[in-house]
This record gives structure tokens, C-alpha cells and sequence, in this order.
């Protein structure tokens, strides 16, 4: 199957001269802020594959010009003139390029220079079997009066004919046979009718329609009901198919289109034509038969857009079946679930991305959104669905020129990594954005170097950027690698201007905070290169439950860990023992649960709501000096075994050669690697 490996759009609209898109044959999630770019995307890949319907070379040279030699420029307006160099005219460099992931890879380009698109017809099977839907196409289904029946006529002509093909018709047309299969270009010829001739009587110049006996007219009948059979055709697939999409986006609404045919009336002189109409009727609404002949009176935004994708989805559905081919074939998604509440538009992602409906095995799909919270919500569901393995991800912003005040888009891969990105942001010069991801660029550093309890509250949450980095040298003393002079006052000289938040949100002089930022990238590599990662041994890993029965009283308990018992170390330098935390799960005592020993009292607050939590050496020290029971730590680790296991505590730390003792100046147990 055929996908877009890379996409390069060069001096059109907003976009000057970036580099190729990359795609590498994989679907696209891409945020665009507003005003970044996003949408020029969208009508790169529309104008590329459009001119492959043009006929004529100069209705697509206008896009290419400057906006000061043709109106529809549709050329960077910053974009620099190229002189002529004759036989090539003067220009300005701007073009779109599609190269595909095929074997071979197939190349689609236009420009003012390069207009060969129009007489491809591979790029016109592309441009047929894919589409384009926006919120602006899908607005185009409620701009109805509510006083007048929906027709949607107007729709069919205006964006998606052209698309579609029907078996071909022969039809005489200047006097030579030519064969019609594209149903815009039937409708279109039966617009103009079926010919003219002159006059053979006294005015033998004067231009009149073709004779009923003519072979012109005896082929033009029959084409035009061919075009209405095939209409009526379409319209019935649409009307079994498309409610059954929209019931599957969470919509209990039938509905109907009612096809009228297109007619004509020809006399001697005079053509005349009349368009078909294709009336929308609402059948049934939440299982109840209605008849609603105005139906953008009566449903809201969101269900006339749910319709309208349906009846898309169910056009593409139909041409993909008829004009399939190991072409390539994608669908471009422009903001159009801005309309949806969050719930349907779970439903149609759902609908798009579940393998079993295909539209994700046949098309390539393209989702550009300006909303965050839902470029969020659909990379997580598409994590949930192929685990991204299938998709890139990147996001959009506006860059600006220093000098110039110019605007560029700036397009970053979500995948990098956030140091990349803060590089990327640095040389565009945005450097509150560089230093968002410098500083979570540093807390993942600084995370993937301390355990949970060094950098997590009670809550689950993190610990703040100066707690952590305050138990980083500690821990790094104790693991007898202190971290440096020089990369702790790296770290003192960035806190205030790159690491405080509250910092990227205020007006900050350009060259001083460049200089900030420069002083955290230096730190980045200081974390790097001078903080190794301990090697970690888990003895015990989370969520292991363990279960003490003293040696000779009627007392046992049960526990989990909550974090790993773990042992960490460098290649050269001293080991460090990581003492899990543990949730008391429950007790008993002479066969009561949770009767205190020392009070005889049973607790009577509910654990499960509210969970017991203490470090394992805070568990050894409770039972073996705070209870009224005879006992010592060898003992309490003997008996204390590991569920589902033979081993019990005291024989995995002999093995770790860990070992417990009560410091009596600290007054609390220590453990010791030995």
C-alpha cells in the first residue's frame, strides 16, 4: 500500500523554506497552535492533487505567482523573486512535493514551473480515492435557511463529484466520440447540452441546438440518464450505509436522501438545464418514526456534523470499493471534531482507528487539530489502539524573526526527546518554550537517578525540582560519587531564570536569558556526564507480600511492598541499600485482627482507606522493640516469609549480605551491606 513518505511545501503560504515533512509511510497526529501553520498543510496536499483535475496549465501557474500578478496567489508572501533566466520565467521557488513510500517511490510535484500534475493519472486515481474534510467542508451542511428544505445539491456539485467515477458513457462531442467517466465531468457536459449546429434554412448562419434525430442527441439522452441511474445509485448506497456510521458514532438517527433527477429542456434555439436536487429528510430520532423535512431547525451542530461525516465516510467507503488500487490513498482531517463533544468524538476516533472498519488499513490518515487537550486525548487513544507504533506525532508553533519580525512555522516531532527539543525552540529563538524543556528535561535526569522514595510524596506525586536535587547529593555522597562543585553551582545559577516555573511567564531581557539557557545546557550535560545511574539489584520487587508469625506468641501480620528492596551501585564505588516501603495489610494478636498488642485495644479505623505506611526498617523496629513481645531482629526476619515462596527475609539479606542492626546514639535500625 502506497503512503506519503515525505511532503515538502516550499514557499506556500506560510510555510518559506523548511525542510521536507517527514512521514516515513505512517499515519499523522499534528498539533497546530493558531496561526502556526496547520492548515497550509492541509492545502498543500488539496492544491497538489486538485491540479491533477485541471485542464489547463494556467489555472494552476495562478497558484504559483505572486499575489501582486494573480489574486489567487497562493505564494509566501515573504517568498524571494528568482529573475529569469530565459527560457525559465521568473518565479519564486515555490512549489509542494509529495515523494511516496512505494517501491518505487513515486514523485507528485506542481508548481508555476511544473505543471505536468494535470496529465497524470495516477495522481488523479489519488486524488479520487483520498479527501479532504474540514470543519469548513462540514459547516456547508447546516448553512441552510430554516425556512427551506435541505437540499444538499449544492454540496454534491461543489465537493464531491469531481471525486467520484461512474461507468463510462460515450457521448459525440465536436463531432468525435468521447467516452465520460468522472461524474462532475458528466454533469458538466450535460450543463452545457448536447450540442449545437447551424441553421440550414434561410439563415444558415445562425447557431442552434443539435436535431432530435441527430446521432449528438440520440447518444445525449441515454447519457443523461445513465448520470441519474448512477446518481440514484450513490444516493441508495449512501442511504444503506451511512446511518448505520452515524449510529456507530452514538447517534440514534435515520435519515434519508431523496435524489430528483437532473433534467433538460431543449428547443430550437434555447438550452436549458435543470440541476437534481437531493432533499435530506430525517426518518426516525431515538427509535420514534418522525418525517423532519427542515432538519437543520430541529438537530444541533454536533448531529448535523456527525451526519455529514457518515455521509463522507460512507462516499469514500464506496469510491475506495469501485477505484481501489495499491495507489495512495489518505485522509486529511482539519479540525473537523471541533463541533463534537468530547463523548462523540471518542465514538468517531474509535470508529476511525478500530482495524475492523479498515480505515486505517486503506488510508493513510492525516489529523491536524489546534485544540492540545485533543491532540492529548487522541494520542492516547491511539497508544491504546497500536501502541503508536503506526503514527508520528509532531506539533506546530509560530517562529519569528529577530530583524524582520517575519513569521515561519516551527515543526518539532513529539517523539524527541525534550533536551531536542529545547534546541529546536533555542535556535528559534523562543526561549521560554526552550526552557520549559530544558527544566523536564533536567526532572527526568534527576529522576532516573533517584528511587521512588527520594523523589515521590506519600500522595504518588513528585517531589519539587529542589527536593530532589537536594536528595541526589545526598544519595550520590552515600553511593560515594558526590556530585561536583561546579555542576551543584550550575545548578544554583540556573534554579532562579530557567528552572522556576514562574520564571517563563515573565518578560525577560533576550540576552540575559540566553545566557540563562546556555548555563542549563551546560548543566544537562554535567548531570550526564558526571551522574552516572546506579546499577540497580531488586532483591524484593513491588507488590510482594510478606507474612510474620513471632516464634512463640499468637501474632502475625501481613505486608506488601510499595517500592522495590533493592540494593544500588556503580562499577568502582560503595553499594547502597534502597529499604522498600511497605502497607501494612493487616495483623492479628490472640486471634483478634488489628488488636493493638500494647493496649489491648482493637483499631478501628478502616485500612483499606486509609493504609498503614512505614519503611522496612520502620516495620523491623516496631516489632522488635516497640511491641510487649520477646523478640530480635534475626528472629523477626526468620519468620518472616515471602508469599507464594520458601525463601524468608533473613535468607535473601544473608545472600545480599545485608544486615540489620539498632543504633542506639540514632536510636532506630540500620542496614548495613557487609
Amino acid at each position: 500500500m502506497s503512503r506519503i513518505d515525505t511532503l515538502q511545501i516550499h514557499n506556500f503560504k506560510f510555510f518559506n523554506e523548511q525542510d521536507p515533512i517527514i512521514l516515513n509511510g505512517k499515519h499523522l497526529l499534528l498539533y497546530g497552535e493558531n496561526g502556526s501553520g496547520k492548515s497550509s498543510i492541509y492545502w498543500a496536499l488539496y492544491t497538489l492533487f486538485e491540479a491533477s483535475l485541471k485542464k489547463d496549465k494556467v489555472d494552476i501557474e495562478k497558484y504559483f505567482k505572486h499575489h501582486t500578478a494573480h489574486e489567487q496567489s497562493l505564494v509566501n508572501i515573504h517568498a524571494s523573486i528568482v529573475p529569469a533566466s530565459p527560457p525559465v520565467p521568473e518565479h519564486y521557488n515555490s512549489f509542494i512535493k509529495v515523494i511516496t513510500k512505494h517501491n518505487p517511490p513515486l514523485e507528485y510535484t506542481v508548481s508555476q514551473l511544473d505543471t505536468d500534475i494535470k496529465d497524470n493519472t495516477v495522481a488523479r486515481e489519488v486524488n479520487q480515492a483520498s479527501d479532504f474534510i474540514s470543519y469548513k467542508v462540514l459547516y456547508k451542511f447546516q448553512d441552510f435557511w430554516n425556512g427551506k428544505k435541505m437540499d444538499l445539491a449544492n454540496i454534491f456539485i461543489g465537493n464531491i463529484l469531481s471525486y467520484i467515477n461512474f461507468p463510462s458513457k460515450d457521448l459525440i462531442r465536436d463531432g468525435a466520440t468521447k467516452s465520460f467517466s468522472n461524474a462532475w465531468d458528466m454533469f458538466s457536459v450535460i450543463k452545457e447540452g448536447p450540442g449545437t449546429t447551424t441553421s440550414s434554412g434561410k439563415n444558415k448562419k445562425k447557431v442552434i441546438q443539435v436535431h432530435k434525430s441527430s446521432e449528438d442527441y440520440k447518444k445525449f439522452v441515454p447519457f443523461v440518464k445513465h448520470f441519474n441511474d448512477e446518481m440514484k445509485d450513490l444516493i441508495d448506497f449512501i442511504n444503506a450505509n451511512a446511518p448505520k456510521i452515524l449510529k456507530k458514532l452514538g447517534y440514534d438517527i435515520d435519515f434519508e436522501l431523496h435524489y430528483q433527477e437532473m433534467t433538460f429542456r431543449k428547443a430550437d434555439v434555447v438550452y436549458e438545464s435543470h440541476n437534481f436536487k437531493i432533499e435530506f429528510v430525517i426518518t426516525s430520532y431515538l427509535g420514534n418514526p418522525v418525517t423532519i423535512n427542515r432538519p437543520q431547525s430541529f438537530l444541533n451542530e454536533a448531529k448535523i456534523t456527525a451526519i455529514a461525516i457518515a455521509i463522507r465516510l460512507t462516499i469514500l467507503k464506496r469510491r475506495i470499493n469501485s477505484e481501489a488500487g495499491d495507489i495512495l490513498k489518505f485522509i486529511v482531517f482539519d479540525d473537523v471534531m471541533i463541533s463534537l463533544d468530547m463523548n462523540n468524538r471518542d465514538r468517531l476516533i474509535d470508529f476511525l482507528l478500530d482495524p475492523a472498519n479498515d480505515f486505517t488499513n486503506d488510508y493513510q490518515l492525516l489529523f491536524l487539530t489546534h485544540d492540545k487537550s485533543f491532540y492529548d486525548f487522541l494520542a492516547y487513544k491511539i497508544g491504546r489502539w497500536d501502541n503508536m507504533n503506526n503514527w508520528v506525532c509532531k506539533e506546530m508553533y509560530t517562529g519569528k524573526e529577530d530583524v524582520s519580525n517575519r513569521e515561519y512555522p516551527i515543526l518539532i516531532d513529539s517523539e524527541l526527546e525534550f533536551i531536542d527539543r529545547a534546541k529546536k525552540y533555542y535556535s528559534a529563538r523562543d526561549y521560554t518554550a526552550s526552557a520549559i524543556y530544558i527544566r523536564k528535561e533536567i526532572e527526568k535526569l534527576v529522576n532516573k537517578r533517584l528511587p521512588d522514595e527520594l523523589k515521590l510524596k506519600t500522595d504518588g506525586t513528585f517531589l519539587s525540582l529542589q527536593t530532589m536535587w537536594s536528595n541526589l547529593i545526598e544519595r550520590y555522597v552515600a553511593l560515594n560519587n558526590p556530585i561536583s562543585e561546579d555542576t551543584k553551582e550550575l545548578f544554583a545559577q540556573t534554579k532562579l531564570m530557567v528552572l522556576n516555573p514562574q520564571a517563563h511567564f515573565q518578560t525577560l531581557s533576550s540576552p540575559l536569558y540566553k545566557f540563562e539557557l546556555d548555563k542549563a545546557f551546560e548543566l544537562v550535560d554535567k548531570i550526564k556526564n558526571d551522574c552516572p545511574i546506579p546499577k540497580n539489584i531488586i532483591l524484593l520487587g513491588t507488590g510482594m507480600k510478606l507474612s510474620y508469625k513471632h516464634h512463640s506468641e499468637d501474632f502475625t501480620l501481613l505486608f506488601e511492598l510499595v517500592t522495590d528492596f533493592s540494593i544500588n551501585s556503580f562499577e568502582t564505588s560503595a553499594k547502597q541499600v534502597l529499604l522498600p516501603k511497605c502497607k501494612i495489610i493487616n495483623w492479628s494478636f490472640k486471634g483478634v485482627p488489628f488488636l493493638d498488642v500494647n493496649t489491648s485495644k482493637i483499631i478501628k479505623y478502616d485500612i483499606s482507606k486509609r493504609p498503614i505506611l512505614h519503611r522496612l526498617d520502620e516495620v523491623i523496629d516496631t516489632n522488635v522493640n516497640r511491641m510487649r513481645l520477646s523478640n530480635s531482629i534475626d528472629s523477626f526476619l526468620a519468620n518472616t516469609k515471602v508469599e507464594n515462596s520458601l525463601w524468608c527475609l533473613k535468607e535473601i539479606c544473608d545472600k545480599a549480605a545485608i544486615s540489620f542492626r539498632f543504633d542506639f546514639i540514632k536510636n532506630d535500625i540500620i542496614a548495613e551491606l557487609n
